[in-house]
Order: structure tokens, then sequence, then C-alpha cells
């Protein structure tokens, strides 16, 4: 392959990947965290520099490890912190598929409650289930709340 093909597909490789973080930012907002993640290979890492004011609600960005949504548009630089520090700026989202479970993140507020169905994972890689609604303790805090999830090799 000569180096012009390559550099050609290298182009259309990456103009495709923006052409799908296009189309996931817009739809988003009509997406529960499961359906987010499943997709997280077209969600962009937060940005520093980023003005999110032009994004619209729900748009998902990456950011160490987690994957959380816009709810309210904004200028980053603007704030100090990002969006784990940030949780009036940004939901975090959570997964039903327990292969895709994240390590667990306190909840603040409404922003990370864990839904009945979603998952997480420790760090010595356990995978629970949450059994119930608005849960905001992990499965050490409140086990009743929660099961664990063997996952298949």
């Amino acid at each position: 392959m000569s180096v012009d093909s390559r550099t050609l597909i290298l182009d259309l490789m990456r103009d495709l990947g923006a052409r799908e973080a296009a189309e996931l930012r817009q739809g988003a907002a009509e997406m529960d965290g499961t359906a987010i993640i499943a997709m997280e290979r077209a969600v962009p890492a937060w940005d520093k520099q980023q003005d999110y004011t032009g994004w619209p609600v729900g748009a998902p960005v990456t950011d160490e490890g987690q994957v959380w949504t816009l709810i309210t548009p904004h200028r980053a630089a603007d704030y100090e912190g990002r969006p784990g520090t940030l949780r009036a700026l940004w939901n975090l989202c959570h997964t039903k598929d327990p292969a895709r479970a994240k390590p667990w993140v306190d909840p603040d507020g409404q922003s990370g409650m864990y839904m009945t169905g979603e998952c997480y994972k420790t760090s010595d890689g356990a995978v629970y289930r949450c059994k119930q609604d608005h849960c905001v303790w992990d499965a050490e805090g409140l086990p009743d709340a929660w099961e664990k999830v063997e996952l298949e090799a």
C-alpha cells in the first residue's frame, strides 16, 4: 500500500468516526446509558477547552474511565474541574450490560444514582447489578440492593 493510500484510508476512517460521533451527540438524549456505553468508541473525550454551549443536552463525553452526559451546555474553560466534579453540568451514565460495567462512582444528588438493572464493577473485577431504583450505595454499603453477576468467559 502506498503512502497516499494509507493516508486516504486513515482520513476516511477519521471522517467516519467524526460522523458517528456527531450522530451520537445529536441522538444521545433519546438513549439510555446502556445504549450510549455500547457506542463508547464514538464518544469523544471531555476537553477542558471545549465550548459545549452548542451541544445538545444529553450529549456524551468520556472522562476518567466513565461516560458522562451533558446536563447544562457551557464553556468548559469557564469552570474549574471536570465532569466528575461538576455534577450540576454532567450526569454519570450506567449500563445494564455487565460486560461493559464501569467502576463505582458515588452518586451526587440525582447524578449517578443507580436504577434497577444497572451494573458496576469493583476494583477486583466483580460486577454487581442493582435490584432497585434510585440506589446511592454500593453492594458493600447496601447489600440487599445488589446481586453479584457472573460474567460468561
